[in-house]
């Protein structure tokens, strides 16, 4: 979005001011949980911005614009899945959407660090020692098994006494895939609030994610300084030819469509 001034620039960049539509509306319930996802977008995206736009300059470096674009879809990710699990949740009936929108979380910062690692490595011929495994264990470990329930028949969720959706703990799924089990056999401790796990899941989630942005402007210091780095980082034409305006990084109306 075109900004309304022009002036020279006297304080360092902030998503609360100069992120788009959509970072802007949903910091505020992130940057508490992932605030290292503004110092990487302030060293590596807010640069290849077109001065005063959110949008990317055109002929960017080919690394660089995929960086760019899986930092700021895996921070929508996020956005989209706390929306749903604190807001349109639909009581929780459900959990797999829910598990679905988590996993595409942890699947997306899986390739945000891979090509942060591809970055580096162009840079200094080595690799930069940040690594997913803490996000492929989470999706392993905990994700998978309530995901995957995309592709099953729906499961027998009931209520307590204070009408809340009660779901079956991991371990317990397959022993409650028939609703006359949970129906007529049903144990109290097989259960967990959805509501408390999904919430848990959620802020898990981002500490992980977290713990990867972090590590990734640790590693970052090594190349910033770097001329390779700074001359790659300056391509690109300056230009907004596509704005009209911007309300979201990649959302745009196309005017011309001759060619």
């Amino acid at each position: 979005m075109t900004k309304s001034s022009t002036r020279p620039r006297t304080t360092e960049p902030s998503l609360a001011r100069d992120g788009d539509e959509t970072e802007r509306g949903y910091w505020g319930n992130l940057s508490s949980l992932i605030p290292h996802y503004e110092t990487f977008w302030r060293y590596h995206v807010f640069p290849l911005l077109v001065p005063n736009q959110i949008c990317l300059r055109d002929g960017l470096d080919p690394q660089f614009e995929s960086l760019a674009i899986a930092n700021y879809s895996t921070f929508v990710s996020i956005g989209r899945a706390r929306h749903k699990i604190f807001v349109a949740h639909e009581n929780y009936k459900y959990v797999e959407e829910h598990y679905a929108a988590l996993q595409r979380c942890c699947e997306l910062g899986k390739k945000l660090i891979q090509r942060f690692d591809h970055l580096f490595e162009s840079l200094t011929k080595r690799r930069s020692g940040v690594s997913p495994s803490k996000l492929e264990q989470f999706i392993e470990g905990r994700l998978n098994d309530y995901r995957n329930l995309l592709h099953d028949e729906m499961l027998s969720t009931p209520k307590d006494e204070e009408e809340r959706r009660l779901i079956p703990k991991f371990e317990k799924i397959d022993e409650y895939r028939n609703w006359s089990r949970t129906m007529y056999h049903f144990k109290r401790a097989d259960f967990v609030v959805a509501s408390d796990q999904l919430k848990d899941d959620f802020k898990a989630t981002c500490s992980r994610l977290e713990d990867g942005w972090e590590a990734m402007c640790k590693a970052s210091e090594t190349i910033m300084d770097l001329q390779e780095y700074l001359r790659r980082r300056s391509l690109g034409s300056a230009i907004g030819t596509v704005v009209n305006p911007l309300k979201a990084s990649g959302d745009w109306v196309i005017r011309n469509t001759s060619n």
